[in-house]
C-alpha cells in the first residue's frame, strides 16, 4: 500500500486572537446568544442557594416560627431583596427572553418537521414558530394561575 505525499499547503486564514467574532454580525449575534448561558447559570445558582437554605430550616419544630425558617427568610428578604440582585434578575429575564426568541427563530431551520410521513413537504415556518410561542405563553399562564391561586 503506497502513500501519496501531498505537497499542497492547506490554507489557514489568519485569526485575530480574541476579536475574530466581531468581524461578522452573524457571529456577534451567536456570541450574544451564547452569553445568555452566563445569566442562566446565575439564576440556577440563585435557586440552588434558595433550596439549600430551605433545607437548612428546622421545619419539624411545632409551631413553626420565623426563627426556625431563618435561613430561607434571609434568602427571600435580604438576598432576593438586594437591589443588585434585582437588577441582575431583570437582566437575566431579558437575556432569557432574547435566548428564547432567537431559539424559536432558529427552530424551523434546525428541525425539519414534515407535513406527513408520505411527503417531503415541510410545515411552514410560521406554524413551527407560532406553536413554540403559543406553548411558551400557555405554560406561562398556567404557572401564573397556580402561583396566584395560592395567595
Amino acid at each position: 500500500m503506497s502513500e501519496v505525499k501531498s505537497y499542497r499547503k492547506p490554507y489557514n486564514p489568519p485569526v485575530h486572537a480574541a476579536t475574530w467574532w466581531t468581524q461578522n454580525s452573524f457571529y456577534k449575534m451567536y456570541m450574544l446568544r451564547e452569553l445568555t448561558a452566563v445569566t442562566a447559570l446565575f439564576f440556577v445558582l440563585e435557586i440552588v442557594l434558595g433550596l439549600f437554605l430551605f433545607a437548612m430550616c428546622k421545619l419539624e419544630v411545632q409551631p413553626a416560627t420565623a426563627e426556625s425558617a431563618a435561613p430561607y427568610l434571609w434568602w427571600l428578604q435580604n438576598f432576593l431583596g438586594n437591589p443588585i440582585i434585582l437588577v441582575l434578575n431583570v437582566i437575566t429575564l431579558f437575556a432569557q427572553l432574547f435566548h428564547a426568541v432567537t431559539w424559536f427563530n432558529l427552530m424551523p431551520k434546525a428541525v425539519r418537521v414534515f407535513m406527513n410521513k408520505n411527503s417531503t413537504e415541510r410545515l411552514p415556518e410560521y406554524v413551527v414558530k407560532g406553536s413554540l410561542y403559543l406553548a411558551t405563553i400557555g405554560a406561562t399562564v398556567v404557572i401564573l394561575v397556580f402561583a396566584f391561586a395560592t395567595i
